[in-house]
């Protein structure tokens, strides 16, 4: 995209943010400090004071967060964590996740799925999360005191479990817990790269390729992915015994005695 059009592009999704946020009283940014987010960072930055911060992190593998940490220190963010109200297991077509589900209110939440790069024989089982160590993790309830949460979802964007996933609206309004916005909606990660270089936005370099645009075929430093040994708790296992690189024995799978998140979301995907 030439210069000029990228800053016409810039300039109405400043100006769609200032008319929707005007709307409401207290929103929050969630940021996951990927190279779609980091936009959205410094656009909401560019506008003026800017919300407060959720990152959803996790209590595993800390060097996935090393340059969302850095950030937050660097531009010294307001940052807001808290722990899922339930876990569960998510699967797609040829891969597994795990999924943390955050209260947004009293009667909804919002899902965080890990895609699972699974251990195998002959891998180094430290590298590697226990998958019982996921479902015992502590879990609790949050007063979610926001009412809009902006999102750096793009129509354009493609995930490991559903595939494509473009969104319907722009704005999604909910009787219950927060609404949504989208500004980067109708962006292409062309778009989002342009805007990295023209405004020398950083991104993660363990992550991110810069110079080809993609993100490393390596996962380690990557926190939309967990290295996860989940044998025992993997449905697609159900009524086997495994073997159990941490214990060096065969268990009995107990994927019964985890949950499956099943819920549909109505704000992306392909209409049916």
């Amino acid at each position: 995209m030439s210069a000029n059009l990228l800053k016409d592009k810039v300039e109405e999704t400043k100006n769609f943010l200032r008319t929707e946020l005007k709307k409401y009283q207290k929103p929050v940014a969630n940021i996951s400090f990927g190279k779609d987010s980091m936009v959205l960072l410094h656009l909401l930055r560019e506008l003026g004071p800017l919300p407060p911060i959720v990152l959803y992190t996790s209590p595993w593998f800390p060097k996935k967060y090393d340059f969302a940490r850095w950030v937050i220190a660097q531009l010294n963010l307001e940052v807001y964590d808290y722990p899922p109200m339930r876990t569960s297991m998510l699967y797609g077509k040829g891969i597994a996740a795990f999924c943390d589900e955050f209260m947004t209110s009293q009667v909804t939440t919002v899902a965080v799925p890990k895609n699972i790069v699974e251990y195998q024989d002959g891998d180094d089982e430290k590298k590697f999360l226990c998958g019982v160590g996921f479902f015992t993790r502590p879990v609790g309830t949050f007063a979610y005191p926001w009412d809009v949460a902006i999102v750096g979802h793009k129509d354009c964007d493609s995930d490991q479990i559903y595939g494509d996933v473009p969104l319907h609206t722009r704005v999604l309004y909910r009787d219950a817990g927060p609404d949504y916005i989208y500004p980067l909606k109708e962006w292409t990660d062309e778009d989002v790269w342009d805007y990295t270089e023209l405004y020398r936005i950083p991104v993660q370099p363990n992550r991110y390729d810069r110079l080809a645009r993609r993100e490393f075929a390596d996962k380690t430093f990557n926190s939309d992915y967990f290295e996860a040994c989940i044998r025992c708790v993997d449905a697609r296992k159900a009524g086997q015994k495994v073997f159990c690189p941490k214990l060096k024995i065969e268990i009995q799978n107990v994927s019964d005695q985890v949950q499956k998140f099943e819920q549909k979301f109505e704000y992306f995907g392909k209409e049916k």
